[in-house]
Formats: C-alpha cells, structure tokens, sequence
C-alpha cells in the first residue's frame, strides 16, 4: 500500500500489538513494521535509522515517556520535526485534556482502538489512504 517506508506502532499492549500486525499485515504491510513496546526505543530507532518511516501511530498512555512527552520530544528534535512524519494517536479512551494536548502538539489524529479486527481495518484503511494520497514533505 505504500513505498513511503515502514509504519512505526509504538504500543506496550501485546493484543494490540498483535492486532495492528495483522491488520497491517492484511494491507501488505508485514515487511513495512517497526513494532516498539516503549517511546525511548521507538526515539532511539527515528533517530538513527535511515529509512523514512510512512505513519507512526503511537498509543498514548505507555510506561515512563508516555505518547504526549514522545510527541514533545520528536517536536523539539530539529533532524526528527523535518522528517514530517506524520503521527497518529490510538488510545483505548479519549480523554479531553488528553485530545486537547495531543493536537495542540500538532498531532494529525487521535483515534479510539476498536475491539473488532473488522473495525480496526476500517480506521488502518482510511488511515493509510489518507497518507498515501496526502501531498507532505516525505511525498518526494
């Protein structure tokens, strides 16, 4: 679905990891994964790697760096804010402050995970569509 690089899914849940491989996996997307179980280690792997990953969705409430201190983290690192990756949110709740904080640190979504692989594969598809059609910096 998309030569753009590999989809980072930063998320310490193993039924969601599992799940958000299968349903990638379903787009094609088995080679396209970077799977991290923490935000230093997903940190680590944007600042050394030299792909140029396509979407990173990023759970918001994770031990030690949560999503929210990611996103800041990735905002203040000049190499990383001009990488243009866009960054999703999925948490299993919204919380308003939560929502609230997330765009204002310039996210491009926040989604609620689903509890059905139907329903997750609907919110992966328009996601990645979006993405694959959206004109942004790593387009090029």
């Amino acid at each position: 679905m998309t030569n753009r690089g590999p989809v980072v899914v930063i998320d310490d849940d193993r039924d969601d990891q599992e799940l958000f491989l299968e349903v990638l996996t379903h787009f094609g997307l088995k080679d396209f994964i970077r799977q991290f179980e923490d935000c230093p280690s997903a940190l680590h792997y944007l600042e050394t790697t030299p792909e140029r990953p396509f979407l990173i969705l990023c759970d918001i409430n994770l031990p030690g760096m949560n999503g929210l201190e990611f996103r800041k983290r990735l905002n203040k690192n000049d190499f990383l804010r001009m990488k243009s990756i866009p960054f999703v949110f999925l948490s299993t709740a919204a919380v308003q402050a939560q929502v609230q904080e997330a765009y204002e640190l310039t996210v491009q979504g926040f989604f609620i995970k689903q509890n059905s692989m139907a329903a997750m594969q609907d919110v992966f598809k328009r996601l990645l569509d979006y993405w694959k059609d959206c004109v942004h910096p790593n387009s090029f």
